[in-house]
C-alpha cells in the first residue's frame, strides 16, 4: 500500500507542475484517480476562463453605463 500511495503522490505533483513529467503508473486505481485529477483540472481551467470572460463584460457594461449618465 505504501508504494501505492508513494506513486500517487509521485504522479499527484507531476500532474500540478506546469511540463509534467510522463510517469509510468501501472495500477488501475491509480490511473483512474489522475484521470478525475485531469479532467477537474481542465474543468477548472475552463470555468477560470469563462469567469474572467464575464467578468470583463460585466466591466464593459459599467462603464458603458457610467458613460452614459
Amino acid at each position: 500500500m505504501n508504494a501505492k500511495v508513494n506513486t500517487l503522490c509521485r504522479a499527484i505533483d507531476d500532474l500540478l507542475l506546469c511540463h509534467p513529467r510522463k510517469t509510468l503508473v501501472v495500477e488501475p486505481e491509480v490511473q483512474e484517480l489522475l484521470r478525475v485529477a485531469q479532467l477537474r483540472r481542465e474543468a477548472g481551467r475552463r470555468i477560470g476562463a469563462m469567469a474572467a470572460s464575464c467578468q470583463e463584460e460585466r466591466w464593459q457594461q459599467l462603464e458603458a453605463a457610467l458613460q452614459a449618465r
